[in-house]
Parts: C-alpha cells; structure tokens; sequence
C-alpha cells in the first residue's frame, strides 16, 4: 500500500512538471533603476538617464568608472603605475624602470644564468680550439692523436663535474645569486 502511495506521488508529480511551462518562459516584473523616479512629465530625462545608466562594474552612480588604487609615482587614483594614463608614464629613469620590469619577471633568473652558462661554454670551446691549434703546431703529428684522445677524456670528466657542481648550486641558490657570481669570477 506504501508503494503505492509512493508511485502515485511520482506520478502526479512528473505530470505536474510537463504541463507547467519551463522557467524563465514566463517573464517576471523585474525591477528597473527608473522605477524609482515617479513618471510625471518633468523626469523625463533623468528616467531616461537611468535607464541607460550602467549597472555591472565599479561604476558611480553619474556613469563614470572608478578604479580603486592609487599610482606610486603620481600619487592620484584610478591607475597604477605602468599604465598609459599616469602623467609621468615615459618619463623618469629609463634603466630603472628596465631593471624593475626584468625583476618582476619571474623567468628573468632562469634566463640570465642560461646566458651566463652559454658564455662560459663558447670560452671553454675557444680556449680548447686554441689549445688543439697550438698544441698541433708543437708536437708530431703521431703523438698529438694519442694526446687529443686524452685530452677528449679528460674534458669529458670536468664537463661532467661542472655540471654536478652546477645542479647543487642550483638547489642552494633560492633568489639572488650573488656567491655564484663571486664562484664563477673565481674560476
């Protein structure tokens, strides 16, 4: 008999959700800014101001936008500093303003110790290219290829504990580098 009941109530209700129409069909009085102006002849304009009145974003009530923050340069409100709008946007230190922007940037580290280990490979290369050339104009030819097949080996071992060196400063080193500048003058 419970059953029943229950059935009959799903019944009644899957007939009562087809008949009705979906929602949203049926419009509702949804309240407009105008409203509140009494519509007598004399407040035209200003329903009509209201009606086309912006309603989403930081908006004054006369249409105008207002950005809450204040510039650092300029000290007056509605921009920050990098924006077009401030008054002293190209003006100032340009070097400055081109070392605060590569700080901001949180790749600027990454990017800047890339060059540093490419410069540093090019001079090893240069200086292995100098070597090889000087060392071929000194010795015999016979002597020289044993010595190059050493040298290679040799190489190939500080290159490797270059790069050990050069993962554990990396772990060690959080955001400014300056014991691996004073490390790489060094060597």
């Amino acid at each position: 008999r419970r059953h029943d009941a229950q059935q009959l109530q799903q019944l009644k209700h899957l007939e009562s959700f087809y008949e009705k129409p979906p929602p949203g069909l049926i419009k509702e009085d949804e309240t407009k800014p105008e409203d509140c102006i009494p519509d007598v002849p004399g407040n035209e304009h200003a329903r009509e101001f209201l009606a086309h009145a912006p309603t989403k974003g930081l908006w004054m009530p006369l249409g105008k936008e207002v950005k809450v923050m204040q510039c650092w340069r300029c000290k007056r409100y509605g921009h920050r500093t990098g924006d077009k709008e401030c008054p002293f946007f190209i003006k100032g230190n340009q070097k400055l303003e081109q070392f605060r922007v590569a700080h901001e940037d949180p790749m600027y580290d990454i990017i800047r110790d890339n060059k540093r280990h490419e410069k540093d490979v090019r001079i090893q290369q240069l200086k292995q290219l100098l070597e090889d050339s000087t060392s071929d104009e000194d010795g015999s030819s016979s002597s020289s290829s044993e010595g190059k097949e050493k040298h290679k080996k040799k190489k190939k071992k500080e290159k490797h504990k270059k790069r050990k060196k050069e993962k554990k400063k990396k772990k060690k080193r959080k955001h400014k580098s300056s014991k691996s500048n004073e490390s790489s003058d060094s060597e």
